[in-house]
């Protein structure tokens, strides 16, 4: 990997593509993730991760704290709306907890760089700290109530928002260029009034 000029080798066609890409676009080749270590204790409270069995998958799991690991593929699972619709026992009513005052960063436990904190769906209220490469560290307790928020409807309201914000700034776009075009037309006539004065 050249880091002077942020690109990194493909590692199917061995050719030079930017470092951010996780899919080549010469070959079409997916990029595999090499991490620097696989951390054996918790981010938070140091204790050591036992893997345990949930739902069918295997999670990385703090023996004091109950905090989980889930890599990026298992925490789609995780939150895909097919496989909570599916389970009966997680459908009820989401609700909202306020937001924890206190912000502390963690980092990956695949890269060891500090992650970002994200509010699952926007509106959700769990603050979960993603790597965006590696997977998802979420404290005790999170992994159910963004369940319970999806089976809530919770991504369909979060997605409704946005469409609405959306089209909000859309109609003050289109306003902005009905104001330009309008001053543009006034311009226009009076530049072509002076014109055939002056003639």
């Amino acid at each position: 990997m050249n880091e002077k000029n942020n690109v990194k080798q493909c590692t199917c066609c061995q050719k030079a593509i930017n470092e951010t890409y996780d899919t080549c676009p010469l070959c079409g080749g997916t990029q595999t993730s090499e991490y620097l270590f696989a951390a054996e204790e918790c981010p938070k409270c140091k204790s050591e991760l036992k893997i345990e069995i949930v739902d069918g998958e295997e999670y990385d799991i703090c023996t004091t704290c109950g905090g989980m690991w889930l890599d990026r593929d298992e925490f789609h699972r995780a939150t895909s709306q097919c496989n909570i619709y599916k389970k009966l026992e997680i459908k009820r009513k989401f609700t909202r907890a306020p937001l924890v005052e206190d912000i502390e960063y963690v980092s990956c436990l695949r890269c060891g760089k500090l992650m970002n904190r994200h509010n699952f769906g926007t509106i959700s209220g769990v603050i979960i700290d993603k790597c965006s490469k590696h997977g998802v560290w979420l404290d005790a307790g999170e992994l159910k109530k963004i369940q319970y928020f999806i089976a809530d409807g919770g991504l369909d309201r979060s997605r409704d928002r946005d469409i609405e914000a959306n089209r909000a700034q859309i109609k003050d776009i289109a306003s902005q260029v009905d104001s330009i075009d309008f001053t543009q037309k006034i311009l226009h006539f009076w530049n072509f009034k002076r014109w055939l004065f002056r003639g």
